[in-house]
């Protein structure tokens, strides 16, 4: 009989990463990490976490010790707030304290993120003062042009820049205006190494929806078949958003029968007026 594996969350060399779980005993498991360490735990060990959903991406315990970090209690989060957090969604957390006898507000936006060559971390964004302003609209050394910012600020859409580092080497990531921070916020660009229902994205596909374009994607390997779907990207929520070609195309026509009818209406309407 094939004894059943269990997703879970081991704390190794102080850093918590994924690994599949076996049970050889009541007491232990045999557990197998992502990068091939095998080895076996106490199921009682503090070091161990079992995973509670498919879509938990961070183990509740890295998150309570980063969020700990940035003077936010994990453990007075709401149950749903916590696993909002573990899943990787962002959290605007707000509280207030007194200083020079005055109660002060801190408003922070904090997110679980997670980098191949650096690992998890806790990304934490304060809330500015003021509207952020075109010269102060800098990220990842690119100072962000006059289009790009009326863009963001006045136009509510997201933009992809040319990022670089310290060391000079360069990326693309994902910018738009948060309100609720008074500032620009940034996010990872898709590349051909992301998924979509299964499927890895192509350059040009990655490239089309950075640029804001809502792209034809078809998905070859499904129960139904290769279905198409129009594909369009939020990086604010960090999901993607698809509709189906034949309900995007319905939608489209429903779309220019409207607009046609409405202009029909705007032509007669004068006429209507010099018979009365």
């Amino acid at each position: 009989m094939e004894k059943q594996v269990e997703k879970v969350f081991v704390k190794l060399n102080q850093a918590w990463q994924k690994g599949d779980a076996v049970a050889v005993n009541d007491t232990t498991y045999k557990v197998k990490t992502a990068d091939n360490l095998t080895f076996e735990i106490d199921k009682q060990s503090e070091y161990l976490e079992m995973q509670r959903s498919p879509a938990q991406r961070f183990a509740l315990g890295e998150a309570k010790e980063r969020l700990e970090g940035a003077y936010i209690s994990f453990a007075k989060l709401p149950e749903n707030v916590q696993d909002a957090i573990v899943r990787g969604e962002e959290y605007l957390h707000k509280s207030a304290y007194p200083k020079d006898g005055i109660i002060k507000e801190s408003v922070k936006m904090v997110q679980m993120v997670y980098s191949p060559t650096s690992g998890s971390r806790l990304d934490v964004q304060i809330k500015r003062k003021e509207e952020v302003t075109l010269a102060q609209a800098k990220a990842y050394n690119h100072q962000f042009t006059q289009a790009e910012f009326d863009k963001m600020v006045n136009e509510g859409r997201f933009v992809s820049f040319e990022g670089r580092s310290s060391n000079g080497e360069s990326f693309t990531k994902l910018a738009y205006y948060e309100p609720k921070l008074n500032d620009i916020r940034t996010k990872s660009a898709l590349s051909s190494s992301t998924y979509l229902y299964g499927q890895q994205l192509t350059k040009e596909q990655a490239d089309s929806l950075n640029q804001g374009k809502e792209t034809k994607i078809t998905i070859k390997a499904t129960k139904k078949g290769p279905l198409t779907y129009m594909v369009s990207y939020s990086p604010r929520a960090e999901r993607f958003i698809t509709k189906s070609l034949e309900k995007a195309k319905v939608k489209d026509m429903e779309t220019k029968e409207a607009i046609t009818v409405s202009g029909e209406k705007k032509k007669k309407q004068p006429s209507n007026a010099i018979s009365m």
